[in-house]
């Protein structure tokens, strides 16, 4: 194995929509970029997924406070709105940016193509309901936009170092002197000497079933904070509808979009309990459903001939949503007229928490930045505010997270590396390499998912089941990770991806045993109301020594919304009991004006 030193000054992590943006943007700022993803970039992450983007755009009459009214009241009022302003006010120049790159979005007259500066493309509206307002989403027009964003940094002059993992940021003197790590590949040894970093790898997930996450293990959330950067909000995280009978899909609107059909989940007493509307801001609800006796769920047919949509469903293909109609194929499921069985399982935590950054994307550790979904900006808060706001908070924070390296880079001061320093990093990266035998990284794997997946665990959460789990990763930690073996520079990968994944679930239990309330997706059955009095608040997570130090940090006054609305009013999402039932009201889901919503 060889090693391999480079110098640049600005190193991104991540190869998804925020480490483009911010390796496109450090470059036009005249920093030299290298930008190394684990993966081949272009084709990984979350964002090589996603269909939709939020676009703010006051031209074509969105109104700023009802969008911000929409991230505030769904947020329950842990939205960071400093945060929400600047995604919101600046979408449509990254939306422009995207257009600039030759990512092509759905036209008003159904075709796909470029939009002329200025005129509005085809925008969807969600369906106003007690949990959302408005926010519109334009649709990308093609599924391999990252491949083109893969052209844009290579054509600005950015070095791409594809299937690299980096394990570690090296700091010296207080602030980032470079990061280290390996080709998945070849077992080669990387050490890069940078001026400043981006952290841009994305969110905290633990290779669940839900539809296009299972690149995010935390690797560069947890590398921050081992670095001594602070974490907020990892606490809270969420989960995803799935498919059981596919077990690797989310159904989130492509039929019904196409046919104008409303999504209808029924339990087991053939009572649609989601009030008509199942997406991520009830998605707490599902879980309850199954802890109150009332599962399995299932989806109702849509009641569709596929033949009348063929032309739609071809379109459809050629975009991100395309294989979640091909899966359902493959499985032998005809969601047009068969119902089908669902369940809601835990991602992780992709869009609530992540390294916690100012407005500029600084963490509080000198010449570290992070972007995307490895951002603690608390821009959603514990419920996903809008379709389409991941991405866009993406390019957003990505653009401004390479500006402000490239920026900081321009420092003329010069830290040198010890080889002692190296070794040291070196040495632990391959240690797994040297084992004969011990516990493989899928063992550990499989018993962090058997102690972390189950409802009960990190949905329906209780105190004593979280000390009880956490007691469990903390032996896992201390036992199977010292004797933990590889085989092989791709074996070593997973090795590191298993470290970060228990990490990570550490940090979410310590958290939400900390966090003694309920609010949105976050609910403890030991304490199943809101707390505003006392729990108004962000917590954080950093490394103290070898241990985990949690507190908490207020939310601003100001962003405390009106207290003096009723329980009810104030939070529209109520949680169910074992004898409650959510009436539904059929007028909320009428479709409405020339819009098409769903």
């Amino acid at each position: 194995m060889a090693e391999i030193m480079l110098e640049t000054d600005v190193f991104v992590m991540g190869g998804g929509l925020a480490g483009c943006f911010a390796a496109v943007q450090a470059r036009e700022n005249n920093a030299d970029v290298i930008l190394a993803d684990k993966n081949y970039v272009g084709k990984t992450g979350c964002s090589h997924f996603a269909r939709d983007y939020m676009v703010f755009n006051e031209d074509w009459g969105d109104d700023y406070e009802t969008w911000m009214k929409q991230f505030t009241r769904i947020g329950e009022y842990l939205v960071d709105q400093h945060w929400v302003d600047v995604i919101l006010r600046e979408s449509y120049a990254r939306y422009l940016d995207l257009i600039s790159w030759g990512v092509p979005f759905y036209l008003k007259d159904e075709r796909v193509g470029s939009p002329e500066p200025g005129v509005e493309p085809k925008r969807i509206l969600c369906r106003p309901t007690k949990y959302r307002y408005t926010t519109l989403i334009a649709k990308y027009g093609i599924r391999n936009k990252m491949l083109l964003a893969r052209e844009k940094i290579k054509s600005v002059g950015c070095k791409i170092l594809d299937r690299v993992m980096i394990t570690d940021i090296i700091k010296k003197n207080g602030r980032v002197a470079g990061v280290v790590g390996f080709d998945t590949v070849g077992g080669d040894f990387y050490r890069i000497k940078s001026k400043a970093v981006v952290i841009a790898g994305g969110g905290l997930g633990f290779r669940g079933a839900a539809y296009g996450i299972q690149f995010n293990t935390g690797d560069g959330l947890m590398a921050g904070y081992r670095a001594g950067a602070a974490v907020s909000s990892i606490e809270l995280g969420q989960g995803m509808y799935v498919v059981k009978k596919c077990d690797s899909i989310v159904i989130n609107g492509p039929v019904s979009e196409i046919g104008k059909k409303r999504d209808m989940v029924f339990n087991s007493e053939g009572e649609e309990f989601l009030r008509g509307f199942p997406h991520v801001p009830t998605n707490i609800l599902w879980p309850l459903e199954v802890h109150h006796g009332r599962g399995p769920l299932y989806h109702q047919p849509y009641g569709l001939n596929r033949d009348d949509y063929k032309e739609e469903l071809a379109t459809y293909n050629k975009t991100a949503e395309g294989p979640w109609i091909k899966m359902l194929d493959r499985a032998g499921l005809d969601v047009f007229n068969e119902r089908f069985e669902q369940y809601v399982q835990l991602k992780g935590n992709f869009y609530p928490g992540g390294l916690r950054v100012n407005t500029d994307c600084e963490t509080n550790v000198p010449g570290l930045f992070a972007a995307g979904d490895a951002s603690g900006t608390n821009y959603t808060g514990p419920n996903y505010a809008a379709l389409g706001c991941g991405t866009a908070s993406a390019c957003v924070t990505g653009y401004r997270a390479g500006m402000n390296a490239a920026k900081y880079a321009m420092n003329p001061d010069h830290i040198e590396i010890s080889e002692t320093e190296t070794a040291r990093y070196r040495d632990q990266i391959f240690k797994p390499l040297e084992r004969r035998g011990g516990f493989s990284p899928a063992f550990i794997l499989r018993r962090l998912q058997e102690t972390f997946f189950p409802y009960e665990i990190r949905m329906i959460m209780h105190d004593k089941r979280l000390r009880a789990a956490l007691t469990m990763i903390e032996f896992f930690r201390d036992h199977f990770v010292p004797k933990q073996f590889a085989e092989g520079p791709h074996g070593l990968r997973l090795a590191h991806e298993v470290v970060n994944m228990l990490t990570g679930a550490e940090m979410m239990l310590r958290g939400a045993i900390y966090r003694t309330e309920s609010r949105g997706w976050f609910y403890r059955e030991d304490y199943p109301e809101r707390d505003d009095e006392n729990w108004l608040k962000w917590v954080m997570v950093g490394k103290d020594g070898d241990n985990m130090k949690i507190w908490a940090e207020p939310v601003p006054e100001e962003f405390h919304g009106d207290k003096t609305l009723p329980y009810t009013e104030r939070y529209p999402l109520q949680y169910t009991t074992p004898d409650g039932k959510l009436p539904v009201n059929e007028d909320e889901y009428d479709y409405r004006g020339d819009r098409l919503t769903f």
